[in-house]
């Protein structure tokens, strides 16, 4: 099974005690849990995506992702995989900076992203022709090329098929709390008949109620009765959320068990959020492994 950490990029004030901060999370939990990659994010300044949560702090500018990435490699020799949001530059810059960053960063690993609202007349390529044109006019050996689903969303298993045709390799998930959107995208992936290689689900841990407004403002999805018994007692916060994301985990890999489906593989992107400390991560990573290396055993 993949497993992916997510590592933030500092915001550019913060200075270089801010990056080591981040490297040294990422080595802590690597040493007691080896990861596959980490996962980097793009930030850009959006606007809310759903009424329901807040974003306290202002946005500030951030550390580029494959800066950070090549800190990361260089120092703890962990491979990276960076995103990049395509619809900002037209296709021939989008093209250059892809060739850069592989040739001065010696990074492979790409998720191409969209625009964060839809109905703009964006410069740049739509992500099922940054798909292509990476695909066919940027030669990098073991090139791989991810997007971003959003399970909840209508009509996704027919996107994504799209974005298979066009050149995706896998996928990474808008962060998820409950099961049954992935199962039933599950479903219609095999309805297409045209299901990614590989999808790692991405997971995220909270400590406050705070936290969890965040992840709405960003427009995770969380029905309003698992939402009010996440943040029922404050104090419970952090514990409850790691005990929903192993019961949304085990719903997932049983559906797919259950179905006897192959592909895609399905492996996680651990994506701690707020004081989450190191070990609390490296047991989350330990025991959903070990739930799907039980589910494989069971086949």
């Amino acid at each position: 099974m993949i497993t992916v950490l997510e590592a933030v990029p500092p915001e550019l004030h913060q200075g270089e005690d801010a990056v080591d901060a981040v490297i040294r999370k990422v080595e802590r939990v690597h040493a007691a849990q080896p990861l596959d990659a980490v996962n980097i994010p793009e930030i850009h300044e959006e606007p809310a995506r759903s009424s329901k949560g807040e974003r306290r702090r202002p946005f500030a500018p951030r550390m580029a992702p494959r800066d950070l990435a090549r800190r990361i490699h260089d120092r703890l020799g962990i491979e990276c995989m960076i995103n990049h949001v395509v619809v900002h530059e037209p296709a021939p810059q989008l093209l250059d900076w892809c060739r850069e960053t592989w040739e001065d960063y010696g990074i492979r690993r790409f998720v191409l992203v969209g625009g964060g609202r839809s109905g703009v007349d964006w410069p740049g390529p739509s992500v099922p022709e940054a798909n292509r044109l990476v695909r066919d006019h940027v030669s990098i050996p073991g090139l791989r090329i991810g997007n971003i689903c959003i399970p909840s969303r209508a009509g996704e298993a027919a996107r994504m098929a799209s974005k298979v045709a066009a050149g995706a390799d896998f996928f990474t998930t808008q962060i998820l709390y409950e099961p049954d959107s992935f199962t039933g995208l599950l479903d219609g992936l095999a309805a297409e008949e045209r299901a990614p290689a590989e999808v790692l689900l991405a997971f995220c841990p909270v400590r406050t109620p705070r936290n969890l407004r965040f992840l709405l403002w960003l427009g995770v999805s969380i029905p309003d009765a698992l939402e009010a018994w996440l943040t029922c007692d404050e104090d419970g916060v952090a514990t409850r959320s790691l005990e929903q994301i192993r019961r949304t985990w085990a719903g997932v890999i049983d559906h797919q068990r259950t179905h006897a489906r192959q592909t895609p593989r399905l492996g996680v992107n651990l994506a701690p959020i707020g004081a989450i400390a190191p070990q609390t991560t490296v047991n989350l990573s330990r025991d959903l492994a070990a739930m799907h290396a039980q589910s494989l055993g069971e086949v």
